[in-house]
């Protein structure tokens, strides 16, 4: 009977050691570890979408919708709504250095009120697939509007 138990402990820990090859064949399927990738809409919904900021009621301020599907469609060629800002674009193209809403989030010297979030801060990974998504908007992987 001990020779059995033995035998099959020896045989599970071989299936349980052995089943694993050591490396994945979709690594881009799991991200960072199992950490979920947000996309920048998810992350604008979640961070600046919530609790009566910028949702879809007519109090948000100025009016801006980031929790709603589609929020390109509103902050594209959009200008920024701030008393002293209206000649700002909230989000310029496949460009995010002139994009008023990235300043916002970074909190950059010159813009009108406060930084955005109010509450708490936008991770780094964040802010790169807010500035990534900028960039896709314009249809170019080198950043330049209409690919020029």
């Amino acid at each position: 009977m001990r020779r059995f138990v033995s035998f099959a402990l020896g045989l599970c820990s071989a299936l349980v050691f052995g089943a694993c090859p050591g490396e994945l064949t979709n690594p881009e399927d799991f991200g960072d570890g199992g950490v979920p990738i947000n996309d920048a809409e998810t992350i604008l919904a979640e961070t600046c979408g919530t609790m009566g900021c910028h949702d879809a009621s007519v109090q948000a301020p100025e009016g801006l919708d980031l929790l709603s599907p589609n929020v390109e469609s509103r902050v594209v060629d959009a200008n920024a709504m701030g008393i002293g800002c209206t000649d700002e674009i909230l989000v310029v193209a496949g460009d995010p250095d002139a994009s008023y809403l990235l300043d916002k989030i970074l909190n950059t010297p010159g813009i009108c009120g406060a930084r955005m979030p109010v509450l708490g801060s936008l991770t780094s990974e964040e802010i790169d697939t807010i500035r990534q998504w900028i960039i896709d908007l314009g249809g170019s992987a080198d950043g330049t509007p209409d690919g020029g």
